[in-house]
Formats: structure tokens, C-alpha cells, sequence
């Protein structure tokens, strides 16, 4: 059995949200690194794995951990979705589910390495409501460069249309996968949060700055993992536009807070 939600009194510092569908491959060499780095903080946290349907042995590996000694202060937890919804659908129901001060969310294959979270609590603590890493420099390198032309050539012209379309102008770089949100944040912004497809990040920055809340951009590692599931096709561009152009109408009553 993984660990139940910590009762009152013994709430996470930091919680962290991996989504998993299919993941036995990858799930569980990311997963010990992720209880291993939280295990060495000095504070309590949890990690909550959201199984997105999986037709595979995730949920299992996830329980297995579960039943297996936990490095000292972390909780591991398993939330599940009976049939594969979308990864922003499984993000949506884990960011609202975690119960951390701060809370984390991730992609398992940990491009970006759960070490970098470090940079972004920082943030956080220092009163930011949202920080998101930057896969951009200070120096102005970019390590997307690291990705096959194909995933570079769709993320430069996504970039392109979304500042075309004036959403998030002046965010350079809205698709890193690692994201950190004050818990009040987390729960007002994730709570709107509607779109399930690859842009589901740009809607989650969008209804942070709809709502008011600032967001810190700061610099991370990352680098092009081999497995990804994301396949690159002409169809999608109109079904990215028509995204960006939806996310403006299912927001629109938002008020600042």
C-alpha cells in the first residue's frame, strides 16, 4: 500500500507530482531519484504519482515502492485515473490532490533532474507564488538544443504562434516541465485549469497571470530524454491554435485576485 495523505499537523514542505502512463520502462530509476533527493532535504515531503490509465505495470511498480522502506520524511502516494485522460488532465488532479506547502510538478523521465527544484523552492520561500524553469540561459544558450530537429523545428514554431497570438508575450520558454506553485496558488490556478493536450502548460501560466499571481522564470538543466510520446504532425498545428484561441473564451471571466 503507498502512504495515505499525512493527517493534520504533519503537512509536506514540498510535494511533488509525477504523471506516469506507461512508464514501467522509466518510472522506476526516476522515482528512487526523486525519493532519494527529497529523502536527503531537511524537511517533510511527499511525492504523489499520478497513474493516467497505464496499460502497463505502473500503478504496481508504484505500490511496490510503496510497500518497501520509504527514505525518512517523504511519503510516496498513487492517485489513479480509470482510462488515459491527457497528461495536463493528470497534472490537474495531482497538483490539487498534493497537500505540500509548496508543490512540484515534473515530467518521470526527469529531463529536468529533481535537483533543480532546489532553485525554484528558493523562489518560492522568498514570497513568488509560481516559478517555472527556463530551459534558457543566462548566457543565452538554449538547451533544447539538445532535442532532434524535428521536436526543435515544432517548439520554435509553437513559441512563434503563441507570441503571435499574444499569449504570454514575454515568457520565452512556457513548455519546461518543471514547474513550482505556493500551495494557494497551486489550488486557484489548477482548479480552472481545462485543457488536457501538449499546451496545457501555456493555460496554466495563462489563468496565473489572469488571476494576478506573478510568475519567476528561472534557469534550469535539462536535456532531450529519448521515449518521448509526443509525435509531431502537420494536424497538430491547428489543433494547437485552436487551443490558444480556446484558452482566451474558457477564461475569460477570470478576476484578479
Amino acid at each position: 500500500m503507498t502512504q495515505p495523505t499525512p493527517p493534520v499537523g504533519e503537512q509536506p514542505e514540498v510535494s511533488v507530482v509525477l504523471p506516469a502512463f506507461n512508464e514501467e520502462a522509466r518510472l522506476p530509476a526516476g522515482l528512487e531519484r526523486v525519493l532519494s533527493f527529497l529523502g536527503g532535504q531537511p524537511f517533510a515531503s511527499e511525492v504523489v504519482v499520478v497513474d493516467d490509465g497505464s496499460r502497463d505495470r505502473t500503478p504496481e511498480i508504484v505500490r511496490e515502492r510503496g510497500e518497501a522502506a520509504l527514505p525518512q520524511g517523504v511519503v510516496l502516494r498513487l492517485v489513479q485515473h480509470q482510462q488515459n485522460r491527457g497528461k495536463g488532465a493528470a497534472i490537474r488532479t495531482g497538483m490539487l490532490e498534493a497537500s505540500g506547502r509548496f508543490i512540484f510538478f515534473m515530467d518521470a523521465d526527469l529531463a529536468t533532474p529533481p535537483e533543480e527544484s532546489a532553485k525554484l523552492l528558493g523562489q518560492l520561500r522568498a514570497g513568488a507564488p509560481v516559478v517555472i524553469g527556463s530551459r534558457i540561459q543566462p548566457d543565452g544558450s538554449d538547451m533544447r538544443a539538445s532535442q532532434p530537429f524535428n521536436r526543435r523545428l515544432a517548439g520554435r514554431a509553437f513559441t512563434i504562434m503563441r507570441k503571435a497570438m499574444r499569449v504570454l508575450p514575454d515568457i520565452d520558454d512556457t513548455q519546461c516541465p518543471m514547474k513550482g506553485f505556493e500551495r494557494d496558488a497551486a489550488r486557484a490556478i489548477f482548479r480552472e485549469q481545462q485543457l488536457s493536450g501538449w499546451i496545457f502548460d501555456a493555460e496554466v501560466l495563462w489563468i496565473a497571470r489572469a488571476l494576478g499571481y506573478r510568475i519567476v522564470s528561472v534557469p534550469v538543466r535539462w536535456q532531450h530524454v529519448e521515449g518521448s510520446r509526443l509525435r509531431v504532425k502537420p494536424s497538430q498545428a491547428f489543433q494547437v491554435a485552436r487551443d490558444l484561441v480556446r484558452l482566451r473564451f474558457l477564461h475569460r471571466g477570470l478576476r484578479r485576485r
